[in-house]
């Protein structure tokens, strides 16, 4: 039996279901914790044999325990309903024979942790001649490219600052890059950076990165950090940040049958 649960109902007994080393197990967690928005699914909240956690951002959904594969159909076919689905496994994992056939999409995702304290951002603290270094707050935040990213991670504009923390960088009026640290969980935070089109490749992500990831080391956190593999300007910038550990999964998804 496939039941809906609140994040205040969330047992240590679901909780231990899943894996802390699963890619992206900081969404999941964050969700588990009721850090950010998502839908948790399970057999029973106190004696779970199984258990499902969609984070709201992206619609990763992640799986904990012994879920059947007829379970991960139907809680996926409920889903294609609303949104898409996607999923995060490494690639020997069992739970990718559970997973319906014919995905609309079959990537692979790099995650990067464990920043190095002797990796010195010092070079990459220096804000460009002419720009500003703000941190965002709710002027600038309504102006951030990935503003909606944010607000479904948290639910609005008042709780994403509440929450989350980040900087941009600024020429007058011009939003040039913005850098956010949103969903906590694991003793990490995730971080994710924009820059503007005509903007890039002038290493304006990577100033606010770095001003960013000490401040969230200033806090207490680890840093966390994923991206397409083909993505190498992400890849690159994260092993620049110092990130020494990185580890490739699969990508899984479906896209809404609305769509």
């Amino acid at each position: 039996m496939e039941i809906k649960i609140t994040a205040n109902q969330v047992s240590p007994q679901l909780r231990d279901l899943f894996d802390v080393s699963q890619p992206m197990a900081i969404r999941c967690f964050a969700v588990l914790d009721g850090s950010i928005r998502g839908q948790i699914w399970t057999d029973d909240p106190i004696r779970p044999t199984w258990g499902a956690v969609k984070e709201a951002a992206f619609d990763t959904l992640f799986l904990g325990g012994r879920p059947t594969a007829n379970i991960v159909y139907e809680i996926v076919e409920e889903l294609r309903n609303q949104q898409g689905v996607a999923f995060a496994l490494w690639p020997d994992h069992p739970f990718n024979h559970l997973l319906p056939r014919s995905p609309d999409f079959d990537d692979w995702e790099l995650e990067f942790t464990d920043r190095s304290h002797s990796a010195d951002l010092g070079p990459y603290l220096s804000v460009p001649e002419g720009c500003e270094l703000r941190p965002i707050d709710a002027t600038w935040l309504a102006r951030c490219r990935y503003h909606d990213i944010y607000i479904a991670y948290f639910g609005s504009a008042e709780q994403t600052l509440a929450q989350g923390f980040g900087f941009c960088l600024v020429k007058g009026e011009d939003l040039l890059s913005e850098a956010f640290a949103a969903e906590a969980a694991l003793g990490m935070i995730e971080l994710g950076t924009i820059t503007g089109e005509p903007y890039r490749r002038r290493g304006y992500a990577t100033v606010v990165c770095a001003h960013l990831a000490l401040e969230c080391e200033a806090r207490g956190y680890r840093t966390y950090w994923n991206c397409a593999k083909n993505n190498q300007a992400s890849a690159t910038l994260a092993r620049k940040l110092g990130h020494q550990t990185e580890k490739e999964f699969r990508y899984v998804g479906w896209e809404s049958i609305h769509r």
